[in-house]
């Protein structure tokens, strides 16, 4: 995979993020998590198609008289198809509850903070409730070796990573939604306040 290492020479501001403030020594960045429009709809989803899967299982097995509006004629056997819906709903209902947990836990949302004065990075996440619920992770600027821009093909579109000596590879934005608002944006910038360098891969 072939990569692009650049230094950033012009600064470039982000004042229309919404979702963090930034001054001359410190940036705060606020991350996203679960809590979003597009997982209310998969949990909703989910939820209602497993319900009515369910609910054609049930029917096939009282033979269409459990529910006075479903024709006998046009009820399924239960045997084998209605034990297959049976499957398939219950494991849908156990899918939708994940998703409506992770909304309720805003799993991934929490904040990271870049401070020059004190020449330090502090990530912070929420996980799932136990030992890992709430995550908190210091890195120290001088070990942060670049920050790796995975880009999409569509403009301003990709995941930010910061590449550090210790810590490994750790992602800046959300990696499971590749197209946030900005991010080639957002990665100029950061690269200037933190003084390191960029590298941009492409997606594959």
């Amino acid at each position: 995979m072939s990569a692009l290492l650049v230094h950033v020479t012009k600064f470039s501001s982000w004042g229309s993020e919404k979702l963090g403030c930034r001054s001359q020594d410190a940036w705060l960045d606020i991350v996203p998590g679960s809590l979003k429009i597009i997982n209310f709809f998969w949990a909703s989803f989910t939820l209602l198609g497993s319900l009515g899967v369910l609910y054609i299982s049930v029917s096939s097995y009282y033979g269409g008289d459990f529910f006075s509006f479903i024709s006998s004629e046009f009820v399924i056997p239960f045997l084998p198809q209605g034990v297959t819906l049976t499957f398939y709903g219950i494991a849908g209902l156990f899918l939708s509850l994940h998703w409506w947990l992770l909304l309720f836990w805003n799993v991934g949302s929490g904040y990271n903070f870049f401070d020059k004065k004190n020449k330090m990075v502090c990530f912070f996440r929420y996980g799932f409730p136990g030992t890992y619920r709430r995550i908190f992770l210091r890195v120290r600027i001088e070990d942060i070796q670049c920050l790796i821009l995975q880009a999409n093909p569509e403009p301003s579109s990709g995941v930010l990573y910061m590449q550090t000596r210790e810590q490994g590879t750790i992602p800046l934005t959300p990696v499971d939604d590749r197209t946030p608002r900005n991010v080639i944006q957002k990665a100029w910038d950061l690269s200037r306040f933190l003084s390191v360098p960029m590298e941009i891969v492409p997606y594959s």
